[in-house]
């Protein structure tokens, strides 16, 4: 199994030295960060700005990177589930733009966040409502990535969002294709709930693409795998029997950031390595 990382772990920096170090480090395979702004500005890099895009592909190709996935936009008002219709037609607006964004730069993957803020969870109807809500907003973000060739994967949040129990996110996506929409499963939110592994069990049938990172089980801190508490012995064996045959890919961020990147590079690259050798995925 190949080994992947996305550029979130710098997207409070420009991409172009973010892809350089990525590439120095040893990455091929590569995640692009679109999320985390508001309205598609961030310092990262504009989406919305043809020639940016253009230069990446650019890059991209000089470094023989591939891109394998985009992480789609996502913020405090950028939410599929928003009950305020306005607003959430605004969200699936910006994600329809980063289906393009796939279809440009040959992604397969567009990574969609199924909701951004905490739940009451005692309130059934509101619940209900944001599960409409979200619903509708697959079905038509899945209409028009159908049209430009992207699968998108529903990538499942932290507990106290809509999506976060895996039974829950099943039973969201059951009614559509599995063919052109799974499930990103990250490591890390898992975590926050029961062991990646017995998670995965649970949503194998749709699983698509990963967002690894490690934790302690408290918080969902993004560290690479082998700096937490994850058992990655056992990850590794799940994700065999699973039959998945996407790409490792890192989501690293949190503190590591503010890392030295090279420390943090080579650390998640020879963790992953050999968290791949053990499961022999």
């Amino acid at each position: 199994m190949e080994i992947g990382i996305s550029t979130g772990l710098f997207y409070h920096k420009d991409i172009l030295t973010c892809l350089d170090r990525l590439s120095r480090a040893g990455f091929q395979n590569i995640e692009l960060w679109a999320g985390a702004g508001d309205w598609g500005k961030n310092t990262h890099f504009d989406y919305n700005d043809e020639d940016a895009l253009i230069e990446i592909k650019k890059t991209v190709s000089l470094k023989k990177m591939n891109i394998c996935s985009v992480n789609a936009p996502f913020s405090e008002n950028l939410d599929i589930s928003s009950v305020d219709e306005i607003q959430r037609s605004i969200a699936v607006s910006e994600i329809k733009k980063a289906v393009v964004l796939c279809e440009f730069f040959k992604a397969e993957h567009l990574i969609v966040h199924p909701a951004v803020k905490a739940l009451p969870l005692t309130d059934r109807v509101f619940v209900e409502k944001k599960i409409s809500q979200l619903k509708k907003s697959l079905a038509d973000i899945l209409d028009n990535a159908m049209l430009h060739g992207v699968k998108i994967a529903c990538e499942n949040p932290s507990p106290n969002l809509l999506g976060g129990w895996a039974q829950d996110l099943m039973e969201i996506i059951k009614d559509f294709p599995k063919q052109h929409l799974g499930i990103c499963l990250d490591t890390g939110h898992a975590n926050l709930i029961e062991p990646p592994d017995k998670y995965l069990e649970k949503i194998a049938p749709r699983l698509t693409a990963l967002h690894v990172s490690d934790n302690s089980g408290d918080y969902s801190s993004h560290l690479p795998p082998g700096e937490g508490k994850i058992d990655w012995k056992k990850f590794a064996s799940a994700l065999y029997a699973s039959g998945f045959k996407g790409v490792f890919m890192m989501e690293i961020l949190g503190a590591s950031r503010f890392a030295d990147p090279a420390r943090v590079l080579t650390t998640a690259f020879e963790n992953a390595r050999e968290i791949v050798r053990k499961g022999d995925v």
